[in-house]
């Protein structure tokens, strides 16, 4: 056998075999790349809210996609998730884990270097975003609508919130220095109820989205809307020629505009951390595109309450870039915003001055 033919034997071989493994690899779908595996998922969210509720409705279809896969979730809503997220990114390299969170607080989190925060939420892998909405800051009837005229008012106007450290309150401290409006943060508010003290006049304003939920009382005039903030799918009811922009004092700061803007256009979203393979990265997103944008799911989730809107992994990375605001001027700019803020909801003082050092 001469060495000529063996050299041809051999490469023929070889073309064969690398034949085969591409026609295994392209068979290989993202079922079969996470089947007879766990994947763990951390839900940042109490098991009775909205959040919760999405959950159980995504992870009926994704057991549907994933059969061989084992679906592992438990509920953490430790400082809005933040402490289920440190978790996470403490997993070593190959485990197969996601987190659901609301982006926009743990960025927050982030930014104000809290002591729980020993993670760079920069380094998650993003899935996909659930959600984005238009929202506006609604106000109760008759309430004024000229900016100068509320910047005035007395006695000073309520802003409802759950809790200090939700979103809203977040965007609603902000909101009080770029607009100049110094409304009196009250937590202990949830939803229902920020909208009942709303209609029943017994507060003046908070931030709230646009959706076919508040149409009905916008449409009567129980609420109205003051400006809108993010989005662009507003109703006929929705006056949008008062924006955010037209409510902005001189030289509010673009990057706590930008902020605020993310912070509530910015809905739940699913993230791989740093420790998940980049190809289970890509199952994952292939997998939640295809529920997310399936219709049936879609009528679903809103049936129950959770309308669902998917956003890529590429717009959810850009938003949270946004609110992590990498320079340091414009991380002392929200910063020197947020504490001008508390303290015109406490009636400290009337104003900021964003255009002094």
């Amino acid at each position: 056998m001469s060495y000529t033919w063996k050299l041809k034997s051999f490469a023929g071989i070889f073309l064969a075999f690398l034949l085969l493994a591409n026609i295994s690899s392209a068979q290989m779908t993202p079922q079969s790349q996470l089947a007879n595996r766990t994947l763990e998922v951390m839900v940042g969210f109490s098991n009775t809210g909205g959040g919760a509720r999405f959950w159980n409705v995504f992870s009926k279809e994704l057991r549907k996609k994933l059969p061989k896969t084992i679906i592992r979730a438990r509920f953490n809503d430790t400082a809005s998730g933040v402490s289920g997220t440190s978790d996470l990114f403490k997993l070593p390299k190959g485990t197969l884990a996601i987190g659901f969170v609301r982006p926009p607080e743990i960025a927050f989190a982030q930014i104000n270097e809290r002591a729980e925060v020993d993670f760079d939420f920069r380094d998650a892998n993003w899935i996909s975003g659930v959600e984005q909405d238009s929202f506006i800051m609604a106000a109760r009837r008759e309430l004024p609508t000229d900016p100068a005229e509320l910047r005035k008012m007395e006695p000073q106007l309520i802003l409802p919130v759950s809790d200090i450290l939700a979103t809203h309150a977040t965007v609603g401290i902000l909101l009080n220095a770029v607009t100049g409006i110094p409304a009196k943060i009250v937590v202990g508010f949830k939803k229902s109820d920020r909208k009942r003290a709303l209609v029943a006049g017994d507060a003046d304003m908070y931030t709230i989205a646009a959706d076919a939920k508040l149409e009905p009382l916008l449409a009567s005039g129980d609420i109205q809307s003051l400006y809108t903030i993010a989005g662009s799918s507003f109703s006929s009811v929705v006056d949008k020629t008062r924006t955010l922009e037209t409510f902005l004092v001189p030289d509010a700061p673009k990057s706590v505009v930008s902020f605020v803007k993310s912070a509530r256009g910015m809905g739940r979203a699913f993230f791989a951390p740093p420790s998940v393979a980049p190809k289970d990265v890509q199952a994952l997103r292939s997998i939640f595109k295809d529920i997310l944008e399936d219709e049936e799911f879609v009528a679903l989730a809103a049936s129950n309450g959770v309308p669902v809107a998917a956003v890529s992994s590429q717009d959810v990375s850009a938003q949270l870039n946004e609110l992590l605001l990498s320079d340091e001027a414009s991380k002392k700019q929200l910063e020197k915003a947020y504490q001008c803020g508390i303290s015109m909801a406490r009636g400290d003082i009337q104003n900021c001055n964003f255009g002094a050092e």
